[in-house]
């Protein structure tokens, strides 16, 4: 019985290894993770017209906005006048789309929805939720 001690001993010293070990490889892989996809733009908050290319400087004929992680993304979209842009609430809390001063407002957004806006002028808006997101539409020309 005296012979088994040592190799329990290892089993379980190995074991508890694993336990230690395994967390911080989990972490170490999640950071690197995040810290690629934070490297390469996003293609939803790139506002893009028709054809799928990035916009000129001149504007695009669409956009999107991003709610995600408590902020939108990108906070100043550059479109057309007559350009659709869509808010999309990808995070995990309620969201809205107001206008500082003014009369756009989507209403609460929940996780997963989406609204849609026709931009016929250039405002600045927050989310009544979170005041710290604020966020700017410019029209070109």
């Amino acid at each position: 019985m005296t012979n088994r001690r040592p190799l329990w001993v290892l089993i379980v010293a190995v074991y508890a290894g694993f336990a230690v070990a395994a967390p911080a490889v989990i972490a170490t892989r999640k950071a690197r993770e995040n810290d690629n996809k934070a490297a390469q733009p996003s293609a939803a908050a790139v506002p893009t017209p028709e054809g799928g290319a990035p916009a000129s400087k001149e504007g695009a004929a669409r956009g999107t906005v991003v709610m995600q992680q408590i902020a939108f993304k990108p906070t100043q979209l550059v479109v057309r006048k007559g350009a659709e842009v869509l808010f999309d609430n990808r995070d995990v809390a309620p969201h809205t789309v107001t206008e500082k001063g003014g009369s756009i407002d989507s209403g609460l957004l929940n996780p997963g929805k989406s609204f849609r806006l026709v931009v016929d002028r250039s405002f600045e808006y927050v989310c009544t939720l979170h005041p710290s997101m604020k966020a700017q539409i410019s029209l070109s020309g």
